[in-house]
């Protein structure tokens, strides 16, 4: 009984190891995707790509490089679940999917996050780009911005984008309730004026904005 107990162990794990990558993501929208459920890469997953993992469950370990705007992001997991820890870093420039829109920047530095369970306790670090550029659909200088993680009162995203002269905004997203507060200043004759108010989010007569975001 024991030995007919661990082979079927044994042919269990054999499957789960063996896994194909193809049959896990079949349900989202996936392409050029190949290896394994602990190794493996997609050309194209939602929104982003390329994208390859490679999770070591026994060693508690797991990597994902995301491909997004030109950029190749990588995560970092580790530790239990009630003892985790997360890293997100910019690693260089890559050819990545095609997307409505187009962000080009130098992003520098690191986010480090230690949490237990859906729990967020400690966040250091930050990640930002000297100067952030819209190219397409327009060309659009956006300044310079800078991301960071929160712990205090939850999980939230809190973010700057800040040019001379131009404008200023910060937002607050709170990542677990899936919603946020974008709050700004758009100062008079700004490049970035016109498309605001073109999809009602800045008043003609208004330097202010203040919007809620929720997704």
């Amino acid at each position: 009984m024991r030995r007919a107990a661990w082979v079927a162990l044994v042919f269990s794990l054999t499957l789960l190891v063996e896994l194909p990558a193809s049959w896990l993501l079949k349900p989202v929208a996936a392409q050029g995707v190949s290896g394994s459920l602990w190794q493996g890469q997609a050309q194209r997953i939602g929104q982003v790509g390329p994208v390859a993992w490679h999770w070591q469950p026994w060693r508690l370990q797991a990597r994902l490089n995301i491909g997004f705007q030109g950029q190749d992001w990588q995560v970092r997991l580790a530790g239990w679940p009630w003892d985790w820890q997360a890293r997100v870093e910019p690693l260089g420039v890559i050819a990545t999917e095609p997307s409505n829109y187009r962000l080009s920047g130098a992003w520098r530095g690191r986010v480090d996050v230690q949490g237990s369970g859906g729990r967020c306790r400690v966040g250091e670090g930050a990640i930002g780009a000297a100067e952030l550029i819209l190219v397409s659909p327009w060309s659009l200088s956006l300044g310079a911005s800078q991301v960071r993680i929160d712990c205090s009162t939850g999980l939230h995203l809190l973010a700057q984008l800040q040019l001379q002269g131009q404008h200023q905004f910060s937002l607050d997203a709170d990542l677990m309730q899936r919603r946020g507060r974008l709050q700004g200043v758009v100062e008079p004759g700004a490049t970035l004026a016109p498309l605001l108010q073109s999809g009602q989010w800045l008043k003609p007569d208004q330097s202010g904005l203040s919007r809620t975001l929720k997704w």
